[in-house]
């Protein structure tokens, strides 16, 4: 199953032919409209990535690239059409713009990223019904990063948990190819906070196996998708159990075989 984001410079097209969030756009329902998608900031490695205390060595924030008055504008035209929003946001300063957009606007969807947030900021995604689409893997890739060059901030790095207790529907993905597709090294790193013999990296900010399963979901923690009589079969068999399984073998999750709504798509 795939989803399609609309671009700014395809609003007035996609307002235009009609879609909506959640439009199938084949007979099979196999490919659907998603949302639009708007990139507030940078990134934590170039240096970019807007937050509210400078990174070493100088005055440097990191950069917004998109004014407020801008982005509203654009999230108050796609939530009028019935398309959701998918802000990208990694520093604490764009999070706290694009919660700030969503709150004036009344749009509704996802802020991708959420690395650093503002200890204020981690009820409000709950409060304005804001998904946090977090890419769990990026905590272990960048995590001497983080330390090195976030030192100075206040705000919280990754704080899978602390989002998760206050409410916050989380879901959980790979920002492939910047990370492999991979939901079980997804998963792993957000259990344990750790890859191989490291200690774990800011571990109170670790999550149950049960909440990453969920978060891995299409709906994710707050409303997983779950195997029922009437529910879409799409499964995934696999060789052990996730919920007891150590670092290693979670990472590594045999997975037996697959079925996209009943249809076995495959077989180990």
């Amino acid at each position: 199953r795939t989803e399609f984001g609309v671009y700014p410079p395809q609003l007035d097209r996609a307002i235009a032919e009609g879609l909506a969030t959640g439009d199938a756009v084949d007979a099979a329902g196999l490919a659907r409209v998603g949302s639009l998608k708007v990139i507030t900031d940078g990134s934590l490695g170039t240096r970019t990535a807007a937050c509210s205390h400078p990174y070493p060595g100088g005055d440097d924030r990191g950069l917004l690239t998109v004014e407020p008055a801008q982005l509203q504008g654009w999230m108050s035209r796609a939530a009028g059409a019935g398309l959701a929003c998918a802000i990208h946001a990694i520093g604490d300063r764009a999070n706290s713009h694009a919660l700030d957009a969503f709150a004036a606007t009344g749009a509704w969807g996802s802020i991708e990223h959420a690395q650093l947030v503002a200890h204020a900021d981690i009820p409000r995604f709950a409060r304005l019904g804001v998904t946090a689409s977090v890419q769990p893997v990026h905590a272990l890739d960048d995590r001497d990063l983080t330390d090195a060059l976030w030192a100075g901030q206040t705000a919280q790095p990754y704080p899978l948990q602390a989002l998760v207790a206050a409410g916050a529907n989380v879901t959980f993905g790979s920002d492939a190819p910047v990370s492999p597709l991979d939901p079980w090294a997804a998963i792993s790193a957000a259990v344990f906070r750790t890859r191989g013999d490291r200690e774990p990296w800011e571990a109170p900010e670790r999550v149950s196996a049960e909440v990453a399963l969920a978060a891995s979901t299409h709906r994710g923690s707050a409303d997983p998708d779950v195997i029922a009589p009437g529910a879409v079969a799409d499964l995934a068999l696999v060789a052990s159990d996730p919920l007891a399984a150590g670092e290693r073998e979670l990472r590594e999750m045999p997975v037996v075989a697959t079925l996209l709504g009943g249809r076995l798509t495959h077989l180990a």
